[in-house]
């Protein structure tokens, strides 16, 4: 009985030493905080977010359009411009332009993680 509980107890020891031994790192999704701006025409027009980007628009920039759920067309956005862009969390000003005259000026507030869309109507 005694030889049983020693070979239990060595058994438990290796089990419990093993355990420490072993690092496991986790982490989770990192989700972006996106801005999705549609327009008639995105090409050539400047786009500013205050403090740390500020681009001019082009062909290469654009997203192409994917369908909806299910493939559903969505016919008021698909024949729109799109461009996708990463921004920081916290209050953004956001100030678009064409031919250096503002189409749309305004602070926004993202939240981590949140994916907003804007339509610019020309």
């Amino acid at each position: 009985m005694t030889n049983v509980k020693n070979i239990l107890i060595a058994m438990l020891a290796v089990v419990l030493s093993a355990c420490g031994a072993y690092n496991e790192k986790a982490t989770g999704i990192e989700e972006d905080t996106i801005l999705v701006l549609r327009s008639e025409t995105l090409v050539g027009m400047s786009v500013e977010i205050t403090p740390s980007f500020s681009r001019v628009v082009t062909a290469d920039d654009l997203t192409e359009f994917t369908m909806g759920i299910g493939g559903v067309n969505d016919s008021e956005n698909q024949n729109l411009e799109t461009i996708t862009l990463k921004v920081e969390s916290g209050k953004q000003r956001l100030t678009i332009r064409r031919n250096g005259v503002p189409v749309y000026d305004r602070d926004l507030h993202f939240t981590h993680g949140q994916t907003r869309e804007l339509r610019i109507r020309l």
